[in-house]
């Protein structure tokens, strides 16, 4: 996982030559075209990318509007609402408290979070949490969506749920419950909160000043406004363009950060957890993190996936020819990342020592939101190849 020639600190606003890094001119001007494509064919109002190659940026690009009625344009600066690609912060956080041996992998959540365990999640692990099967995907949406303003009495909350199945005898995606359940532990074992243990942990010592949890009042100058571009998508545009909802923790679902910011996080990671002679985490906590977990059907998606611990994992899984990779055709099963509500993905490759992280502000359907993906991510494994 390691990648013991990048040892400085990206230097963004200026990018590099292809070749200097093994990919073709052609091929970054293909990527660019479509990133500029989709703006002109109004994908969404504003946008923001960077792929990165050996720890060398190859392209920076930010373009668009943040606001469309007031005309504010995008810059590198301006945050998005990422959805769930907050999911992969979150889970390396809890990956911390792992290495420091202050959590355990099979240990019941209830060991570090006592109220958790009743209602049928008592013998729910922190292992099943991070693979999707603890055993409240969706319960409790609505009252959390209320609730979320208050850490405290969300956290609440969701500890008395009740359980939807067996914790461990299915996957199904827990959509925000996902954060809920990893950050109620970061909580009660680190007595922060998550987006203040968040911040420790990875935005300072990373650079990452354009990155929170839940968006802050300096950051509402800057970030980008949401826009839906379906009907399937009106909804969660409705509840987190209002700022109430925007400036929540939701550590499954509210980090507003920009493409750069995300693709520090992620060059980190391919670095074996350096970054800028900081060591971060340790390769082997890295390399645990990005292990496959469990590989099969989704109940809650309703499709195979390929789930690591806090991430997701590329590869393909049926024999079926139409099943597409939204990490691109290069991709393999140690390609790791994870994506945003039909809107943001960020993603990287070990092997090709390649990070792509994408912003956007409008929300699709899932057919036209997997096109954009599929798009990007197999331009840049084309420009490589």
């Amino acid at each position: 996982m390691s990648n013991p020639t990048v040892s400085s600190a990206l230097s963004f606003g200026q990018e590099v030559l292809p070749a200097s890094v093994g990919m073709s001119e052609a091929g970054k001007q293909r990527i660019v075209s479509i990133f500029d494509r989709f703006l002109a064919e109004d994908w969404h109002p504003g946008a923001q990318l960077v792929v990165l190659r050996h720890g060398q940026v190859v392209i920076d690009r930010s373009a668009g509007w943040a606001d469309t009625a007031r005309r504010r344009p995008v810059t590198p600066e301006t945050q998005f609402l990422t959805y769930s690609v907050t999911k992969a912060f979150t889970g390396m956080c809890v990956h911390r408290l792992i290495e420091s041996g202050k959590v355990e992998w099979d240990a019941p959540i209830a060991r570090y979070w006592p109220e958790f365990g009743c209602k049928g999640k008592e013998k729910a692990t922190i292992r099943q949490a991070f693979l999707h099967q603890a055993g409240i995907p969706m319960r409790g949406l609505n009252g959390e969506a209320m609730l979320c303003w208050n850490w405290n009495l969300v956290e609440r909350y969701t500890a008395a749920l009740e359980a939807e199945f067996e914790p461990g005898t299915k996957c199904a995606y827990h959509l925000v419950n996902y954060g809920f359940i990893l950050g109620g532990v970061i909580h009660r074992v680190t007595g922060l909160r998550p987006d203040v243990f968040m911040r420790q942990a990875f935005f300072d010592p990373l650079g990452m000043v354009h990155s929170s949890l839940g968006l802050t009042l300096s950051g509402s100058r800057r970030a980008s406004r949401v826009y839906s571009g379906h009907p399937s998508q009106q909804q969660a545009v409705y509840m987190f363009d209002s700022l109430g909802l925007r400036r929540a923790v939701i550590p499954a679902a509210s980090l507003n950060s920009t493409a750069r910011d995300i693709s520090v996080f992620y060059q980190m990671l391919l670095n074996g957890g350096t970054y800028a002679g900081k060591q971060i985490v340790r390769p082997e906590t890295i390399a645990a993190a990005t292990r496959v977990g469990y590989e099969g059907l989704d109940a809650g998606i309703g499709f195979p996936i390929r789930w690591a611990h806090g991430f997701q994992l590329s590869g393909k899984l049926t024999d079926d020819p139409k099943e597409s990779l939204v990490m691109g055709k290069g991709s393999t099963q140690r390609t790791f990342g994870h994506f945003g509500q039909g809107s943001c993905m960020a993603w990287a490759d070990p092997d090709a020592g390649v990070v792509v992280t994408f912003t956007c502000n409008r929300l699709l359907d899932n057919d036209r939101v997997s096109a954009r993906w599929r798009q990007l991510s197999d331009a840049v494994w084309e420009a490589i190849g």
